[in-house]
C-alpha cells in the first residue's frame, strides 16, 4: 500500500519557496506559505457562510421527522429524530416470511419475505419516500430491503450453489460469481413524472449496493429494471384494453383503483397487466422480484409469472414491508 509521509513536499511547495525574483521580496516575513496565508481568511469566510447558509436553511426550510414531525437538523446524521430511528431500525430488523394469495392459473404461490410489517412508524417512512420526496430514507430502507434479500439468497444457498458458472461448486477454477437479478415493482409513467423517481427502483438500487458489500464473493446481486405495464390495445368493438387490466384507465389509474379491491379482484385485475420489456436479460437467470409493500401479492404472483415464460428462474419476492392479512379485509 502507498503512503505518503507528511514531510513529503506537495505540488505547491515550489510556488511558496523563497526565490531570488522579485515575487520574493512581497513574501511575509512569517514561515507562513504565500497560499496558506491568502487562503486561510477564504476558508473562515466560507466556513462561516457556509454555517449561516446552514442556519438560514433550516430556519426556511426545516426539515423534521418523517414519522413523528419533530424538527431533525440537517446536520445530524440520520433523517429521522432520536426516539424514532432506534424504533425503525428495530422494526426493519425482523425479516418474516409472508403467506400471499394463490395465484391465478393454480400456479404455485411465490416464497415471500419482508422485513417488517405496515404497521406502526414503517408505514410512515415508505409513504414519506414515495409521496413527499424524502430519499433520505433510502439507506434505512434499503437496509431492510437487504435483509430480506440476504435472508431468501441464504435460504436458498445450496441452488446456488449449484447454479451455472458458480464459483462455489467450481473447485479450482476461476468461475465467475453466480450472479442474481433485482428486479424492482414498475411505476407507471405518471406516478415517477409526478415524483420524479420510482421508489422500488431507488430501494433496489440501495439494497444491491449494500448487499455487495456484505455477501460472499461467490454471489453478486444486480438491479435489472425490465418489468413494465401491458400497453393498452384497441379491440373489435374500438374499446381499449390492457391484457384485462383495464379498459379506458391508464396504468396510474388503474393502480389507484386497484387499492379499493379485495385480494381475488387485485389477482383478476393484474393477470397479463406485466411484460418484461427485454426477454433476453432474464433468460436463463436467477432473479428476485422486489418490492416496498407487498399487500396481497398479486403484482409479486404476476411479475413472478412473466419472468418465469421469460425464462427465468425466480428464487422468490422481497419487501420492505408486508401488510398483516387482518389489515386486508
Amino acid at each position: 500500500m502507498l503512503s505518503v509521509s507528511s514531510e513529503q513536499p506537495g505540488l505547491n511547495d515550489s510556488l511558496c519557496a523563497p526565490s531570488n525574483n522579485a515575487l520574493s521580496n512581497n513574501v511575509p516575513s512569517s514561515n507562513v506559505p504565500l497560499n496558506e496565508s491568502l487562503n486561510e481568511p477564504l476558508t473562515r469566510l466560507a466556513g462561516a457562510f457556509k454555517s449561516a447558509s446552514g442556519a438560514l436553511g433550516e430556519v426556511l426550510m426545516p426539515r423534521t421527522c418523517p414519522c413523528c414531525a419533530v424538527p431533525v437538523a440537517y446536520g445530524s446524521g440520520s433523517p429521522l429524530c432520536e426516539q424514532c430511528l432506534p424504533q425503525l431500525r428495530l422494526a426493519l430488523a425482523r425479516v418474516e416470511r409472508v403467506q400471499v394469495l394463490q395465484p391465478l392459473e393454480a400456479a404455485a404461490a411465490p416464497e415471500v419475505r419482508a422485513a417488517s410489517r405496515y404497521v406502526g412508524l414503517v408505514p410512515r417512512a415508505l409513504l414519506a419516500l414515495k409521496n413527499a420526496g424524502r430519499t433520505d430514507l433510502l439507506p434505512l430502507l434499503g437496509e431492510g430491503l437487504a435483509r430480506s434479500v440476504y435472508e431468501l439468497l441464504r435460504a436458498h444457498r445450496e441452488e446456488l450453489q449449484n447454479a451455472p458458472g458458480s464459483s462455489i461448486s467450481s473447485v479450482g477454477t476461476s468461475a465467475a460469481p453466480v450472479e442474481v437479478l433485482l428486479v424492482p415493482a414498475p411505476s407507471s409513467a405518471q406516478s415517477v413524472r409526478r415524483r420524479g423517481y420510482a421508489p422500488a427502483n431507488l430501494l433496489v438500487q440501495e439494497a444491491v449496493r449494500q448487499l455487495n458489500q456484505r455477501l460472499p464473493a461467490s454471489v453478486r446481486v444486480r438491479a435489472v429494471d425490465v418489468i413494465g405495464y401491458a400497453p393498452r390495445t384497441r379491440g373489435g368493438n374500438g374499446a381499449f384494453s390492457s391484457s384485462r387490466m383495464s379498459s379506458l384507465l391508464g396504468a396510474s389509474e388503474a393502480k389507484n383503483e386497484q387499492k379499493s379491491l379485495g385480494a381475488v379482484g387485485r389477482a383478476e385485475r393484474m393477470h397479463g397487466a406485466l411484460r418484461v420489456l427485454e426477454p433476453a436479460l432474464c433468460a436463463g437467470r436467477l432473479s428476485v422480484i422486489c418490492d416496498d409493500v407487498v399487500t396481497t401479492g398479486a403484482t409479486a404472483s404476476e411479475m413472478v409469472r412473466v419472468l418465469q415464460d421469460a425464462g427465468s428462474r425466480v428464487l422468490g419476492v422481497c419487501a420492505v414491508a408486508a401488510v398483516p392479512k387482518r389489515m386486508l379485509t
